[in-house]
């Protein structure tokens, strides 16, 4: 009975679509760096088009930010601190086998003025996770990240 079985296992799997994941792994990272150049127009709804409905943000020292409206909120705040901006850049993508959950790990620089207006820059580490929605874009899902204190600058 298994030696029945075996050649049909054999055909479900040559028709399994292939996944190149080189060719996603670079998609998901152009995407993240086409998100980063999003952040630096301030156009809030063009930012949060790259987070799914449902995304979770999990920022540092705070609880969990869960759903568009919430981090629609969280955005507009943070866009509202004066001299405002953040940036990032893709260090390395992963593809999960079936093509369609992939996550990067990243290194980012947030800058803002304090209440004496002198101005700060901290560098930071995240993990983004990444699911393609029905029509087969990127949208993250989770977005975390913390920051390296050893690497707080203060800039004049």
């Amino acid at each position: 009975r298994l030696l029945t079985l075996l050649p049909a296992l054999g055909l479900l799997a040559a028709c399994a679509p292939r996944v190149d994941e080189r060719a996603a792994q670079e998609t998901l990272l152009q995407t993240s760096r086409d998100w980063a150049k999003a952040a630096q127009t301030g156009d809030i709804e063009k930012i949060l088009g790259y987070w799914s409905d449902d995304a979770v943000v999990l920022a540092p020292g705070q609880p969990a930010i869960v759903g568009k409206p919430a981090i629609r909120e969280f955005v507009q705040r943070s866009m509202s601190i004066p001299r405002f901006s953040i940036t990032w850049e893709p260090e390395q993508a992963t593809i999960a086998g079936a093509g369609d959950l992939g996550y990067l790990v990243e290194h980012n620089r947030m800058t803002f003025a304090d209440s004496t207006r002198a101005l700060h820059s901290e560098l930071g580490k995240a993990v983004t996770i990444w699911r393609k929605n029905a029509s087969g874009a990127w949208k993250c899902v989770v977005d975390t990240w913390n920051d390296n204190p050893t690497e707080r600058v203060l800039l004049r």
